[in-house]
């Protein structure tokens, strides 16, 4: 992937400080949580729909620290838990704290993303009651850590009648970067299978603990149901959920360069022997390589989206699971290796991170608290802001694919220029991540964002924006919806969309609930019909269309809605461009 630059048009209305014309009465347009991979784009996408002709919009961020009190404590006011989300389907249930944006503008309208996992946000908005969004202890003016994703300024300080909109209100949508079908699994197979469970059949699980950094960030297991079922806490009934095809992104192995700066490449076969254990944790393993340099592999925590990912589509088609020699047995963990994981494996470790910011440090080791770990290998979806270049690690290809790029060089990532304080490395239509467009590369799933029917017109207002903007700005994902020419800022080369997507099946344990859909034809328009099948591009006699080349998604009529887990499904390809037909093949489950 070649980053360009472009200085940005739509992102370069300067907000200014005139709070007075704010006015008192706040709409909340859409209020998120999930996938930290897709925090960026939505935050370009928010602030474009801020801004939409001419209007003067605001933002603020804040990182909130990995732990939070218990419900129902007092927040001490030496507290970072700044922004979490809180499940109050029972008190025993943690917050969940996670960072922050916020956009607001003069027509008091309000936008808001907090990232936290695929998993917990899937799980908070299918609770019932739903969860909430809390607010405590807010610095004053917000950080500058996101303020490259809006105008290029500081962030200004978030007023009283934007906070109120926000503080204790119920999530309208969730960005996920596996399946809702696919997150229940995950919870279901931590609580019982992996017995990370307080005790058998209980409904909340310890605290799965990171090895690293100075405040260890945690994963809180919590059940949860599925739209139509039974809440297991509330015993209410799930509300009808919607799911809108965002893109699809590759998820990308990464590896310490102290050690490892020869490596190139890992198989599939190899990956599973190393993250398993199983392989001894041999530096041969990895391409480039020699077998007495002891490799030290970071998992992620069995409820992230980005571990299922590369757990299906990886290590388990070749016989091994991450999860194998780890188990809590249905207590708090007497044995330290494991909760924290620290597993001898050879003369290395296995460790464990808890989000993509721990994964990412992990592998880098060079912050405070994840030092003395070198030799680290790990993974993560691939995103400009999140997995930046850095001389202490460098991506690989897996089986000699390349996860970024046609063709690989020396495994440094992309650099993102910015212009302003902007990220500013547009891509021309239809290059980005060549080999997960033409189905090659197997490490990579889908983006969803997934709401119901009050908030469905603006979430589905956010992902067309999103997709319409992520080759112009920060190209993290492959948008699933077409893009002409027109509308790029790099080249006169459309846009054609996603053109694969992963069969469906049904998880064992739904098995007697579902059948499997692939979904209607994936568009802009969510309500599937025959004018519904392409983007129209240019006018007159130069008028032509864009078809949409994959499926995914849900119509509000009922009659095509996508169902079943997809994450490791197999691969299919439209590279023809004919027209698809809903609803699509069935595979049979893989887990």
């Amino acid at each position: 992937m070649k980053f360009t630059k472009v200085i940005p048009g739509i992102l370069a209305l300067v907000a200014t400080a005139a709070f007075a014309s704010v006015l008192s009465a706040q709409t909340l347009e859409v209020l998120t949580a999930g996938s930290s991979a897709q925090f960026g784009p939505f935050a370009v996408a928010a602030w474009a729909l801020a801004t939409n002709g001419g209007v003067t919009a605001y933002h603020y961020t804040v990182k909130s620290g990995s732990t939070c009190p218990l419900p129902g404590a007092t927040f001490p006011s030496a507290s970072t838990c700044y922004a979490y989300l809180n499940d109050s389907r029972s008190s025993s249930i943690p917050y969940e704290p996670g960072n922050l944006w916020v956009v607001w503008n003069t027509n008091n309208q309000v936008w808001a993303y907090l990232s936290v996992d695929s998993t917990v946000g899937v799980r908070a908005f299918q609770a019932t009651p739903r969860a909430t969004l809390g607010l405590a202890n807010l610095p004053s003016s917000g950080q500058s850590a996101y303020n490259s994703y809006f105008d290029g300024n500081a962030d200004t300080a978030i007023t009283t009648t934007v906070t109120n909109a926000l503080n204790g209100q119920a999530l309208t949508a969730a960005n996920t970067d596996i399946r809702p079908e696919d997150a229940l699994f995950a919870t279901n197979r931590t609580l019982n299978t992996l017995e990370y469970a307080t005790s058998a059949g209980s409904l909340i699980g310890n605290a799965i603990q990171s090895a690293f950094g100075s405040s260890p960030a945690v994963a809180h297991p919590v059940s949860f149901a599925l739209s139509g079922g039974t809440d297991p806490f509330s015993g209410e009934t799930i509300p009808t959920i919607y799911t809108i095809p965002v893109g699809a992104a590759p998820v990308v192995f990464l590896a310490n360069t102290t050690n490892l700066s020869s490596a190139t490449n890992i198989t599939s076969a190899n990956a599973a022997s190393l993250f398993s254990g199983t392989g001894n944790c041999a530096g041969n393993l990895l391409d480039g390589i020699a077998s007495s340099v002891a490799l030290s592999p970071v998992l992620r925590e069995p409820l992230s989206g980005t571990m299922n990912t590369v757990e299906y589509s990886v290590f388990t088609l070749n016989g091994s699971s991450q999860e194998t020699g780890i188990n809590d047995d249905y207590q708090a963990p007497t044995y330290s290796d494991i909760n924290p994981l620290k597993l001898p494996c050879g003369s290395g470790y296995r460790y464990r991170a808890v989000g993509t910011g721990d994964e990412v440090k992990a592998v880098q080791a060079t912050a405070s608290g994840y030092t003395g770990t070198t030799n680290t290998i790990g993974y993560a979806f691939y995103s400009v802001e999140s997995v930046a270049p850095s001389n202490s690690y460098k991506y690989l290809t897996l089986n000699g694919i390349d996860p970024i790029n046609s063709s690989y060089s020396a495994g440094s990532l992309p650099t993102c220029a910015t212009s302003g304080g902007i990220y500013d490395c547009p891509v021309a239509g239809g290059s980005s991540f060549p080999n997960l467009r033409n189905g090659t590369y197997p490490a990579w799933s889908v983006y969803r964002l997934i709401t119901d029917s009050t908030g469905l017109t603006n979430a589905q207002a956010l992902v067309e924006k999103s997709d319409a903007l992520v080759d112009n700005y920060i190209p993290d994902y492959v948008p699933i919806t077409p893009v002409c020419a027109s509308l790029l800022t790099t080249g006169t080369t459309d846009e054609p969309g996603l053109a694969a997507y992963r069969e469906h099946f049904v998880p064992n344990f739904l098995a007697s609930t579902i059948t499997a859909n692939d979904g209607p034809i994936a568009l802009t328009s969510i309500e599937y019909n025959a004018s519904d099948t392409s983007v129209s591009c240019g006018s007159g006699h130069s008028a032509y269309t864009l078809p949409s080349l994959t499926l995914g998604g849900s119509d509000p009529a009922g009659e095509y809605n996508e169902a079943g887990g997809d994450v490791g499904g197999t691969i299919v390809v439209n590279t023809t461009g004919a027209s698809l037909t809903p609803p699509g093949s069935i595979q049979a489950s893989t887990h």
